[in-house]
């Protein structure tokens, strides 16, 4: 709507008048407001339950189905692999109750598909550094399938100028057995510092023997 970007206008105006009409200073400040709180990506990397239960069951050649019925009020999502009922839920909504089935199901199925089926091919990227395709998306699904806290990101290193910026992101995950922290790479954008921390941290899981 023209309010909201009048609104925003507004708001850069001042910022620009109180720096003394110095953009760099204006373009820092600024930047938050201009980018978006939740991007598509942010939405990609957060692993979807249903989605995450098909892919793992393909890639260990199993076959899911979900059926759904209405009991009443209720609706009710059975999860079946190769044939066998694994887990259920019920909901007031038909999304919900397959939403946690799926989760219900990836819980049980957990001793029996490695959480190393989660992570996709790597591959070195141009820059010469190690990479996983969506790496924080699969290091979340590992900590969730082996019952650890959400991995920790902070950034360790934030420099340049706001047209050349250089991070790098440290990721930290609590195992039963020990806290485990690992940096990434020097990237420019925060985003793929973090996927470059999470790649490094699913490698160390792998060779320690974690997964």
């Amino acid at each position: 709507p023209k309010i909201l970007a009048d609104i925003v206008e507004s708001i850069a105006a001042a910022v620009y008048v109180d720096v003394g009409f110095d953009l760099k200073k204006l373009w820092v400040i600024i930047r938050g407001v201009l980018e978006p709180i939740v991007t598509l990506q942010d939405l990609e990397q957060k692993p979807q339950p249903v989605t995450m239960l098909y892919e793992i069951c393909q890639k260990n050649g199993k076959k899911v189905d979900i059926e759904q019925q209405r009991n009443g009020a209720k609706s009710t999502a059975n999860v079946y692999v190769d044939g066998e009922l694994v887990a259920s839920a019920s909901s007031d909504q038909k999304d919900i109750a397959r939403l946690e089935a799926a989760k219900a199901a990836l819980h049980k199925l957990e001793r029996l598909l490695p959480a190393t089926t989660m992570i996709r091919d790597c591959y070195v990227g141009i820059d010469g550094t190690f990479e996983v395709e969506a790496a924080k998306q699969k290091l979340y699904a590992i900590c969730g399938i082996k019952k650890w806290p959400k991995p920790v990101y902070s950034i360790v290193k934030d420099e340049g100028t706001p047209q050349d910026k250089k991070f790098v992101t440290a990721v930290q995950i609590a195992t039963p057995s020990a806290t485990l922290q690992m940096s990434g790479d020097e990237k420019s954008r925060v985003k793929d510092a973090e996927n470059s921390a999470a790649s490094l941290m699913i490698r160390a899981l792998q060779q320690h023997k974690y997964v």
